[in-house]
């Protein structure tokens, strides 16, 4: 059995931003659960331990806000980063203020892991092969 020491879920509806986001953290050591769905989430953060919890912010499919109170409603919150395509300090303090622990650019995977070894810093995080350039972003089309 895979011993790792950091579980994270990535809830997003981009089928490549999940599937890149959850090869390069398995690179890294980092169990990646990945769900397109608002429901599975809340139900899998009912029923198992995340360390850190990924979550786009696609309105109207995906609204990270209600997902941070609904989370701080149950008292379940772990760390939580939220994905966006573009970021200004706005968007920063609001989610900050709702309890994320900041907002990174989805579309920049290694920005993403970057934030959550600073997030997670307990645990020696393995080189992924990504940061030495051997790993590209690919699309999950592309490998059907």
């Amino acid at each position: 059995m895979d011993e790792r020491l950091h579980r994270v879920l990535i809830l997003d509806t981009d089928p490549d931003a999940l599937i890149t986001l959850q090869h390069v953290l398995e690179e890294a050591e980092i169990d990646a659960t990945i769900t397109w769905d608002e429901a599975e989430a809340l139900q899998l953060l009912g029923t198992a331990r995340f360390d850190l919890v990924l979550i786009g912010d696609h309105p109207p499919e995906l609204d990270a806000a209600a997902i941070l109170e609904d989370l701080s409603f149950r008292g379940a919150c772990p760390c939580v980063l939220i994905l966006r395509a573009d970021i200004c300090e706005k968007d920063v303090d609001y989610f900050r203020r709702l309890g994320a622990i900041g907002v990174v650019r989805k579309r920049d995977p290694l920005a993403v892991l970057d934030q959550i070894t600073k997030a997670l810093p307990s645990k020696q995080f393995k080189p992924s092969a990504a940061k030495t350039g051997l790993v590209e972003a690919r699309s999950w089309r592309a490998a059907s």
